[in-house]
């Protein structure tokens, strides 16, 4: 399956906007020109843009500057959270988590994403939680990736049925998103549903091209069928099209 759907950390407003306008001075801001929301919104832009090519110094600077300017704005601590979360710095992770939730209850994105976060820490049912909390919060529109998230989590734990649940549900919102309905076709598989594993993966292969993932997994159900002709297509497939698959070399090796 892909990684997991962080969702909502594109800024598009910030809430608690000001009539009030001001500057920025190396002392802060004073009177003048500048909208504060502003401000905050374009320091909050820019420490995202640091986040992500890993220049975490200059994205604590910009959060830094973003809190002073709106300090009751939940998106603030969402993207402080992100940012404690890639300098593994758990507990304060956690800590920007519940502030912004204090701040938006209600916030799906905010939900989804601390989901993540405590999937990824290993605690599984809390993060659960989250994702459906996001799934049932208003107005939160993608309830897609948070039930695909609660399935991976749910994987990662070992509960295969619930993940399958999972994964089913976030199809139904999304039918379009072919690697969760091949996702579906392994769980069906690892639950020995092979008929049901078989019918997922042909609407997987009508949609799209053969990968190796989803040759390996065709060659799997048609072993477990006894179907060997169609077994020997499928390996055929996978030797010419993708030798140094790890599914290649598994085939090589037997290990199946």
């Amino acid at each position: 399956m892909k990684r997991f759907a962080v969702v909502g950390l594109i800024v598009t407003a910030l809430a608690g906007c000001s009539s009030q306008s001001y500057i920025e001075t190396s002392a802060g801001l004073s009177d003048n020109s500048v909208d504060i929301t502003a401000a905050a919104r374009s320091r909050l832009t820019l420490a995202l843009k640091y986040i992500e090519i890993e220049n975490y110094q200059e994205a604590k600077v910009n959060l830094d500057r973003a809190v002073r300017y709106t300090p009751n704005d939940a998106d603030v601590y969402l993207a402080y959270a992100y940012y404690y979360q890639k300098v593994k710095e758990h507990a304060q992770a956690e800590k920007a988590y519940l502030q912004a939730l204090e701040l938006a209850p209600n916030d799906g994105n905010i939900h989804n994403n601390f989901g993540v976060f405590l999937c990824g820490i290993a605690r599984y049912h809390e993060a659960e939680a989250e994702f459906l909390a996001a799934i049932s919060s208003p107005s939160y529109n993608q309830i897609a990736n948070s039930y695909e998230n609660a399935g991976q989590c749910a994987l990662e734990n070992g509960e295969k049925s619930q993940a399958l649940t999972y994964l089913q549900s976030s199809l139904a919102y999304a039918p379009q998103n072919l690697d969760v309905r091949l996702s579906i076709a392994e769980l069906h598989y690892k639950l020995a549903d092979y008929a049901a594993a078989k019918q997922q993966l042909m609407k997987y292969e009508s949609a799209t091209k053969a990968t190796a993932r989803s040759l390996w997994l065709g060659f799997n159900i048609a072993d477990k069928q006894h179907s060997s002709a169609v077994a020997e297509v499928y390996s055929r497939q996978l030797l010419a099209q993708f030798p140094l698959a790890i599914q290649t070399q598994k085939y090589i090796t037997n290990d199946y």
